[in-house]
């Protein structure tokens, strides 16, 4: 057993620093504006965390608590005691720290006994979710029941809006579908030993938690200790049997290694098969400790060997393998993205299908991702996202709160280097982004920036609202470099060049994120930045153009 190791780094993803965990019912707080949600989030897999982001944009939007609300132990263990096919992807502890990770703020776990669920359910609403969260919004599935015999659903919640001042938000049929296909599908990749394509479902690794216990020291012999590792839960899901390549964190610490799961057939006939981590460039005493381990890619299956020599022989294989595999991982490891693409949203469909395809590639060589912020359309726009454009995050406000709020209340929880305000109508030009995010690189002094901005109708012209960057005059009237009153100019170069600007079009604006949020973003009853602010467009920038 080890703890001295080569390669280290510090493991930030589950570890439980932010979120209240509750345990008791009777002892919570008044939650402020509380945004709950209800549910086992067993694997909190993407499909969960398309609710989770769901909840928090809410209460990012209210200034309230985003709240998950689940139960320990599994509600079908209590129901029917002898059901014996209830295989978990996650501990509580597991759940816990995932949900954690995910910004959550509060969790309450529900004892859940039999009692609880003879609850009738009125008496679980007003009760319960009422008394106990004074919820602002209730976000569930289409399909949620709860309550004796679960006999309560959603349209009873609703009949409770007016009165108890919440609003229920559905959470509609094909996501709720989605959530059960994959979970459904994580199981059987993990079984079968295909844990890519549950790792692509969980959008994370699978992983196994448990205290590391004696074992007969045979891997201490053959050259290869390992740690003995127990799991708490019985109905915690375990892999298919065989050798996979892992990481392990260890008191907060992530180090590499191999893990085996199985019968050791070479040298006993056990029925029970064993969880054994052999960790590279390790060196400690870690008996008793609980470890955890986040599983890469499955190497080969358990295999019988004719003798000791050839079982060795296969594990210095293995570490091979595994180590292959794991700097295969590091460096094909996706960067964070430096870069948020935000487009506000307003039934927009018909330019949102015709402009979103053309950002996916081409806007920057940088990592950034794109987020719609929905202004409570009525039109099809966000199920078109989803179902188009799944990569994309949305966050759904539950009004339209117009240009400048919808922008400060969709962007509170966006914490990359830039924001890009776009319009949905806007035309890029391939990697436009990358002399300006260049130049916001180079000097720190500069906060906000746009590019030359073209009509599409006239693409020799500057577009009218933008042209090549804004001043006011001594009266406070807005005009443009390209654009004075109404008369706009042709393009030939003339403003292919820096300059500081008064103000900067929400066409195609780029800001420092910190910087916008340090400020306040938007004045609500106005549409440009509070203060005066530097804003360049450059030489640099000749083919870094936007057509409206």
């Amino acid at each position: 057993m080890l703890i001295f190791a080569t390669k280290i780094e510090r493991n930030i993803n589950l570890l439980c620093t932010s979120m209240n965990i509750y345990r008791n019912i009777k002892e919570l707080p008044n939650f402020k504006n509380a945004v709950i949600t209800i549910g086992s989030f067993d694997g909190v897999h993407v499909g969960h965390q398309k609710i989770l982001s769901r909840v928090k944009s809410l209460a990012s939007e209210i200034d309230g608590e985003s709240i998950v609300i689940t139960f320990y132990p599994h509600p079908r263990k209590v129901i029917d005691p002898k059901e014996s096919d209830v295989s978990l992807l996650n501990t509580l502890d597991e759940k816990l720290m995932l949900l954690d990770h995910f910004g959550i703020k509060n969790v309450v776990v529900v004892p859940f006994t039999f009692e609880f669920s003879r609850q009738d359910p009125r008496e679980y609403i007003e009760n319960f979710i009422i008394s106990s969260f004074s919820p602002k919004y209730i976000v569930i599935g289409y399909d949620h029941r709860f309550g004796l015999n679960r006999s309560g659903h959603i349209d009873l919640l609703r009949e409770y809006e007016k009165s108890a001042g919440f609003q229920v938000i559905e959470i509609y049929k094909q996501e709720i579908e989605e959530i059960a296909i994959s979970s459904t599908k994580i199981r059987k990749a993990l079984l079968e030993g295909n844990v890519e394509d549950a790792n692509l479902f969980l959008k994370g690794f699978y992983l196994l938690t448990g205290k590391v216990i004696h074992g007969d020291k045979l891997g201490s012999k053959l050259g290869y200790p390992t740690a003995n590792l127990q799991i708490a839960e019985k109905e915690k899901l375990i892999p298919k049997e065989g050798v996979y390549a892992v990481k392990i964190d260890v008191e907060n610490i992530t180090f590499e290694g191999m893990m085996y799961i199985g019968k050791r057939p070479t040298v006993t006939n056990q029925n029970v098969a064993n969880i054994e981590i052999n960790i590279f460039d390790f060196n400690q005493n870690i008996y008793d400790k609980i470890i955890q381990i986040h599983i890469l890619k499955y190497l080969r299956e358990d295999i019988k060997f004719e003798n000791l020599d050839g079982l060795k022989t296969q594990l210095r294989k293995d570490e091979i393998e595994a180590i292959k595999v794991l700097e295969e991982i590091n460096n094909n490891k996706k960067k964070d993205p430096l870069v948020s693409l935000v487009i506000l949203n307003f039934n927009g469909l018909e330019l949102l299908e015709s402009y979103l395809p053309m950002l996916d590639y081409s806007s920057s060589k940088y990592e950034f991702n794109i987020v719609v912020i929905d202004n409570k359309s009525t039109d099809d726009s966000v199920a078109y996202i989803r179902e188009w454009h799944p990569e994309i995050e949305i966050v759904e406000l539950s009004k339209n709160y117009g240009f400048a709020e919808g922008y400060n209340k969709g962007l509170k929880d966006v914490i990359t280097e830039y924001i890009v305000l776009l319009n949905s109508d806007v035309l890029v030009t391939e990697n436009w982004l990358d002399p300006i995010i260049e130049a916001f690189e180079k000097n720190l002094s500069l906060g906000v920036a746009q590019p030359l901005i073209l009509s599409q109708e006239e693409k020799n012209k500057f577009e009218y609202a933008g042209a090549a960057g804004g001043y006011l005059d001594i009266l406070g009237y807005p005009f443009c470099r390209g654009r004075v009153f109404n008369s706009i100019e042709t393009n030939i170069g003339q403003y292919n060049s820096d300059a500081e600007i008064f103000w900067a079009s929400g066409a195609a604006m780029i800001c420092r994120t910190k910087l916008f949020k340090a400020l306040g973003g938007f004045d609500d009853a106005f549409l440009p930045i509070r203060r005066k602010l530097i804003f360049v467009g450059g030489q640099n920038w000749l083919d870094t153009k936007c057509m409206l």
